[in-house]
């Protein structure tokens, strides 16, 4: 416990968020993680009615976090924040059950929320996804990519982690998503690189 609150209180001084990073090497009762990343190179785009609207985008972050439930079973949740110009921005908050099948594959499905803003629209939706994370580790480096898809969510994520110690991990990943099904015909389209890092205990 006292490991668990030591590095939820290191990572707050960080100025960035969680999720993005190559998934836990086994998944189990009392195993858990917490990934910081910063998002640059962020892209929104708001498409309406078959017209797109580029609002550029500014570096945001993305937060989150999985932890053991069961044997090869955890519970995992993501919160993703884009915001672009002409006061547009997209919300996200994904909890999904994970499942590890061996130490390559995982299955994920779970419950989605996404928000939407423009100047005075707002809206919100509510849905599902589901998806699969894989993973290759080559010594301290581990590949991964993991993709998801539902009814008011399309994602794909790639990325590479690097072990600094036993619990350490660096990160860089490349995420793009869509955000389906807001009223008047709308979806929102994100994009960009996560960097950062990983606490695995």
């Amino acid at each position: 416990m006292k490991k668990i609150i030591a590095s939820v209180m290191a990572l707050g001084l960080i100025p960035v968020g969680l999720a993005g990073a190559s998934p836990l090497a086994e998944i189990a009762p009392g195993r858990a993680q917490i990934d910081a990343n910063v998002t640059i190179g962020a892209s929104l785009k708001g498409e309406h009615k078959g017209h797109t609207v580029d609002f550029d985008g500014d570096s945001r972050y993305r937060v989150g976090g999985i932890v053991g439930i069961g044997d090869n079973l955890g519970l995992e949740y993501i919160y993703s924040a884009h915001e672009g110009d002409d006061d547009a921005s997209v919300q996200s908050h994904q909890v999904n059950l994970v499942y590890q099948f061996n130490p390559y594959l995982y299955a994920f499905g779970g419950y989605v929320r996404n928000r939407a803003e423009h100047r005075s629209y707002e809206d919100n939706t509510n849905g599902y996804q589901v998806g699969a994370i894989g993973r290759l580790p080559l010594g301290k480096t581990t590949p991964w990519a993991r993709f998801g898809i539902g009814n008011t969510i399309t994602q794909y994520e790639v990325g590479v982690g690097y072990a600094m110690t036993d619990n350490w991990e660096a990160n860089v990943s490349y995420n793009d998503s869509k955000y389906k099904d807001f009223s008047g015909d709308t979806d929102m389209k994100t994009h960009g690189v996560n960097v950062g890092v990983s606490y695995k205990f």
